[in-house]
Parts: C-alpha cells; structure tokens; sequence
C-alpha cells in the first residue's frame, strides 16, 4: 500500500494471468500463447511489452501487474533462470504463493539444466506443463492449460 499499489478482493482483477517469460522466449509468448488463451479462449493476460506502465520503474510494473493478476504463468527455459528481471518475478510470485496461496503455474518451454533454489522449491510445490511442439501432445498442453483456469 506504501507504493500506492491496488489491492484487489475476491474475482475483481484487472488480467487473468501474469507472464513471466525472458525476452528471448518473446516469440513463443507472443505466437503461440498468447493467441490460443486470449483470441481462442478469451482470457485477459498481462505481458510487460504490451502491458506495462511507461515510465514506471520496472520492479513497481512487476509487483503491480502481479497483484492485478488472478495467476501467473512462467515460461521456464534455460534464458528465464538467466536474467535477473525473471527471478525478480520468480521471487515475487513464489512470495504470494506461499504467503497467499497465489496460483503459479509453470510451462517448461525448454530443459533447464541450472535451476536457483527458489526455482526447484516451485516446482516441488507445483504441478507443471511441459511444452511439446505439435499433434496429440501439443492439442494436450493447451488442454490442460486451459483447465487450469476452471479452478
């Protein structure tokens, strides 16, 4: 409240979902997810190139959008555990999860050999997709994804 962050109660938020992604798995969110959960499925998501506040510091856009967001959904590759921007987002989902319950649910885009503790302690915690290009496997992922959105 310090920093003049809204609190929202109950079902009233401003996206469906957070994503936290690294730039350079961009393409991905923006090709794929994003035209199957929002044109095809109609759900809100908040993506910091489209979405953020210009002019915000980037921390205050994380937190603010977060908290705006009924869930987040993280991109997991070898380049998110990289940059520092998505384990910010990373610690801050992880935060709410465990203090609030906040739903995080994890898309493993590509094997991440090197994962920080705060990243192992999310996936003990919670169920995750992993992403197949593709036929059967792929029409499952998007499947399951959006049965997580029933809960």
């Amino acid at each position: 409240m310090k920093k003049n962050y809204k609190q929202f109660d109950g079902g009233n938020y401003l996206y469906d979902a957070f994503v936290a992604y690294s730039q350079d798995d961009s393409e991905w969110v923006i090709d794929k997810l994003l035209p199957i959960l929002e044109t095809e499925y109609g759900y809100k998501l908040c993506i910091h190139e489209r979405d953020f506040g210009v002019g915000a510091y980037i921390n205050d856009n994380i937190v603010q959008n977060i908290n705006n967001s009924k869930k987040m959904l993280l991109v997991l590759s070898e380049s998110f555990v990289n940059s520092g921007w998505c384990n910010f987002e990373l610690k801050v989902a992880l935060c709410k999860h465990i203090e609030e319950d906040y739903p995080v649910i994890v898309i493993i885009l590509q094997e991440v050999r090197q994962m920080n503790t705060s990243l192992k302690t999310l996936l003990k915690m919670t169920t995750y997709l992993e992403w197949k290009d593709g036929g059967a496997e792929e029409d499952l992922f998007w499947n399951k994804l959006q049965g997580t959105y029933k809960k």
